[in-house]
Parts: C-alpha cells; sequence; structure tokens
C-alpha cells in the first residue's frame, strides 16, 4: 500500500476546514481523541505517539481521553452520542468489530452510528508460555493440550481482543480445548505466568519482550504473516502448520455518525500521514506496530470483513451469548 503524501495546500484547507464554524473546531476548542482502554496499552500508545503530529498539522489541540469499560462500550457510546462536528473521535481495535457479536443489546450499532475515519497500524500477538511448561514449540504445545484437555489455562487482557481471538482460532484450528481465565489487564497476566498461575498468555510482543529476553517466559509463535523485526527468532503459527491462524489488531479512527464528509477526509489524511512520517513511523516500528495506510472506505471494509470473520469464529467457539 502506498504512503499517502499530503499536500501542503490540502494540509493548510484542512486546516481552515477545521476551524470553521461548520465543523466548530477551534484552537480553543480542542479534538478529544477517545481511547475507550485504560492508560498504558497499545491503543493509549498508539494515540500518543500519532495525535501529537496530527495536532501540528491541524493547528488544533488535541486531549487524548482514556474512557475504559468493559468490551469497550463507554468510550465507544461516548462517540456516538458526540455532536457529529469533527471535534470528537474515537480510536480503537479489533475490539470494536466484534462488540456486536459479544453484546447483541448494545445501545448503538457500530455501521449505522460510527463512519470509518482511516485505518494507521495493526500489529499481531504472541503465545507465550510459563517457563516451567513441558513445551518448546508449538507442535510440542498442542500436543500437550490434546493430552490435557481443558486443563492448561490461558489468559488474555480483555475479552474480545485479538488475543482472546486468536486463541479461539488456535484451538478451533489445531482442534484443541484450553481452560480461559479472563484478566482486567495484560499486566497482571504476563505477572501471573512468570509466578507459574497460568500457563499460557496471548498477549503483544512488544508487551512481554523483556520478559522473554530474560527467559522468564518462552514465546512459541506469533500470530502475524511474518516473523516479526523485534523477536524474528519466535516463529510464526502459519510456518508451524496452521496457516489459518493469522490474526492481527487494526487500530482505526472512527467519528459520529453524521460528520460532514469534508471533516471525516481531513482527519483522515493528517491522521494516515502522521503515522506514516518519521519520527511517528520509525517509533511504531520500533514498538512493533505495522503501518497501515486505509482511507475511510478501505476501513469501512476492514471492519465489516473483521465483524464477519470474528463472529463466526466466536460463535462457534461458544464464546457468545445464546440468543
Amino acid at each position: 500500500m502506498k504512503t499517502f503524501l499530503l499536500t501542503r495546500r490540502a494540509a493548510l484547507s484542512g486546516a481552515a476546514l477545521l476551524a470553521s464554524p461548520a465543523v466548530h473546531a477551534q484552537t480553543r476548542r480542542p479534538i478529544r481523541l477517545i481511547v475507550p482502554f485504560s492508560a498504558g496499552g497499545n491503543t493509549d500508545a498508539v494515540a500518543r505517539l500519532v495525535s501529537p503530529r496530527v495536532s501540528e498539522m491541524l493547528g488544533v489541540p488535541i486531549a487524548v481521553e482514556n474512557r475504559p469499560s468493559a468490551s469497550t462500550i463507554v468510550g465507544v457510546e461516548a462517540v456516538v452520542r458526540a455532536q457529529p462536528d469533527g471535534t470528537t473521535i474515537l480510536i480503537c481495535d479489533t475490539t470494536l468489530a466484534v462488540l456486536p457479536t459479544l453484546h447483541p443489546t448494545l445501545p448503538f450499532d457500530i455501521f449505522r452510528d460510527l463512519m470509518p475515519v482511516g485505518a494507521i497500524a495493526a500489529a499481531p500477538t504472541t503465545l507465550v508460555v510459563r517457563r516451567e511448561l513441558p513445551a518448546r514449540n508449538l507442535q510440542e504445545f498442542i500436543a500437550l493440550a490434546r493430552a490435557q484437555p481443558g486443563q492448561i489455562s490461558y489468559a488474555t487482557g480483555s475479552i474480545g481482543g485479538t488475543a482472546h481471538l486468536a486463541a479461539l482460532l488456535l484451538q478451533e484450528s489445531a482442534q484443541i480445548r484450553l481452560n480461559f481465565i479472563p484478566y482486567a489487564g495484560a499486566g497482571q497476566a504476563a505477572n501471573d505466568l512468570v509466578a507459574g498461575h497460568l500457563d499460557v498468555n496471548f498477549s503483544a510482543l512488544n508487551a512481554v519482550l523483556g520478559l522473554m529476553q530474560a527467559g522468564n517466559i518462552r514465546a512459541l509463535a506469533t500470530s502475524a504473516a511474518e516473523r516479526q523485526s523485534l523477536a524474528p527468532e519466535v516463529p510464526t503459527f502459519r510456518e508451524q502448520g496452521l496457516p489459518d491462524v493469522v490474526v492481527s489488531a487494526h487500530w482505526g479512527l472512527y467519528a459520529p455518525n453524521g460528520t460532514p464528509a469534508p471533516a471525516i477526509q481531513t482527519l483522515s489524511d493528517a491522521f494516515r500521514r502522521a503515522a506514516n512520517e518519521d519520527p511517528v513511523r520509525a517509533e511504531l516500528v520500533r514498538r512493533g506496530y505495522g503501518l497501515v495506510n486505509a482511507d475511510p472506505a478501505e476501513h469501512t471494509r476492514i471492519l465489516r470483513e473483521e465483524f464477519e470473520k470474528w463472529g463466526g469464529v466466536m460463535r462457534r467457539a461458544g464464546a457468545v451469548p445464546a440468543r
């Protein structure tokens, strides 16, 4: 995908647009960038890495606002209910695409009430195990899980997040059954893995890299399509015999339905350009994120495809409420 280049004229017209009465974005009234997770996580990191450069481009302050809740609902609803004037936007990962499957009675419709602005980054998840687990590679792990169905415990930092989806897809593809223990955050799950209270964790590579390098845990596979530069020694699920286990979170931006199309385009152009400019790009890559340059139309397609794919995986796994 080609890197997006924003001309000086477009940048200036974008700043003018956001400062106009049509979208009510003035320097004294910052853009609210809602993160529906706690501070310190991957979504928060992407938001805080990219937003300062976007603020410079548009000449408008951007305030990152964390609104954590179960399954991101509170943060998403805050954007859905906001004025559609370009001053309140959401940044979220793949969790958004599975919300309708996890929660059939949501107070909003992600397709009707939100407008995709663009996707800017992506990252896989990594299967890591406690140091004492008698499995040195993925095939040994699968054999162990088959010999002990439902006894090997695993954790993820959220239900419906990329790590959880990868775990469900692994079990479906390898025909194994693990014991899911949900955690409120990835940090506590990693601590319990090191302490031996858990057998397995699915986590972002950048979150567990230090523990891997210290020898406190072992990584068996990454859900990326290719090996990751942060840890090139960790093979993919695909190259270890599970070609279908390719999972990546996509971080995208959304505005309330009814936001003027010019404002959507201006925001899309600015965020995508910022993510693809050094030093922002270099820092994203250093932390293990891949760059995505999806415009509003492509972002809409990604959201729909992930909704359909992951909804099917979750229903087949029995991970959703009965309807």
